[in-house]
């Protein structure tokens, strides 16, 4: 059986969906201005994310980097602007806010469906 790329509208139809179904908590990002060494906001109003833990193994392959922190793979849409070490401001259904610092944007082996992150509190 002979596979075919997905063509443009329908990764990006992919893209929207998963998108709508996995982020669902408001999320601020913020990110250090070099200038004034000052957290500023980057995101748009009304970014949502979607939090989950993270498997086993990538717990492993990035010990070095989180070590025993409480770590978290937060989901955002594709081709959200997000960078190591900028902060996450995740708001719980509940109302309370949860300050999360990326530690690694994980980079896909071929189509980007979400931009994911791992990220510590």
């Amino acid at each position: 059986m002979l596979m075919l790329p997905l063509s443009a509208s329908e990764l990006a139809s992919l893209r929207a969906e998963l998108a709508g179904a996995v982020c669902i908590l408001p999320v601020v990002i913020n990110r250090v201005n070099q200038t004034t060494k000052q957290y500023q906001q980057i995101s748009p109003p009304g970014l949502l994310c979607g939090v989950r833990e993270p498997g086993a193994s990538t717990l492993q392959n990035y010990e070095y980097m989180i070590g025993d922190l409480a770590t978290w793979h937060v989901q955002l849409p594709y081709g959200t602007d997000v960078a190591d070490l900028d902060q996450l401001i995740i708001t719980s259904p509940d109302g309370s806010m949860t300050t999360l610092v990326v530690n690694k944007v994980l980079a896909p082996r071929s189509y980007e469906l979400l931009r994911e992150v791992l990220a510590t509190e």
